[in-house]
């Protein structure tokens, strides 16, 4: 029996904390003129495939600067630092600009977005996000790091691996700022790219922290400003 407790007292850290790791998301939230598009090619998408998500509290439209997997112990330091770099840029006047959708394909179904340009302005903003949250990001974890699916649809281990080297493939020159507006048949989402997009430009209401759910969706929001 004693053999046992000793080696239960040395376990290293990790694996206790591992259990309190949970992946985030932190982000722009666009000011009205992004929602309205968001929600009218959401509301398209939904009219060719009904069983897709609607935008709402779970699916909040926004653009992503960083997700990664954190502690849930380090929740009030990393919201603190978080806030301390939004306050060090003039939110207000960061102009960004729509250019076009774009589509990423599972099969015969494809998760639809508002493609972002990446300005100076937006890169900076992102490095810094980066740059603070650096010191408490933590490895991969599984599906208890998400917000649990109520529909109970099975994770896709490639979203642990895509979270966990978000800064690596989807930073710096590799930044794809966009929004995403819902799901459809890849007909659909494909023939919508064929139209015309007059680019448009919004603004950010603010930048908040929200903890992932299934599919990388905005499911719970962090922040508490």
């Amino acid at each position: 029996m004693l053999k046992y407790i000793l080696a239960f007292a040395i376990m290293p850290l990790s694996v206790f904390a591992q259990s309190g790791v949970i992946a985030i998301d932190v982000l722009i939230e666009p000011d009205e003129t992004m929602m309205e598009q968001a929600e009218e090619w959401n509301a398209r998408l939904r009219d060719e495939f009904p069983q897709g998500f609607e935008l709402d509290e779970a699916h909040a439209p926004h653009v992503t600067l960083l997700q990664t997997f954190v502690l849930r112990n380090d929740l009030d330091a990393i919201l603190a630092t978080v806030a301390e770099v939004s306050r060090q840029f003039d939110l207000e006047a960061l102009q960004m600009t729509a250019t076009g959708l774009y589509h990423v394909p599972s099969s015969d179904i494809g998760l639809q977005g508002i493609v972002i340009e990446p300005s100076q302005d937006l890169r900076a903003l992102q490095d810094a996000i980066i740059e603070a949250v650096e010191p408490y990001r933590k490895p991969a974890a599984g599906e208890e790091a998400f917000v649990p699916d109520p529909s109970g649809a099975p994770f896709d281990p490639l979203l642990f691996t895509y979270v966990d080297t978000f800064v690596a493939g989807q930073s710096g020159e590799k930044f794809n700022p966009h929004v995403t507006t819902g799901v459809g048949p890849i007909a659909c989402v494909e023939a919508r790219e064929t139209e015309p997009f007059e680019p448009f430009a919004f603004g950010a209401e603010g930048i908040a922290v929200y903890q992932l759910g299934n599919f990388g969706t905005t499911a719970e929001r962090l922040s508490r400003e």
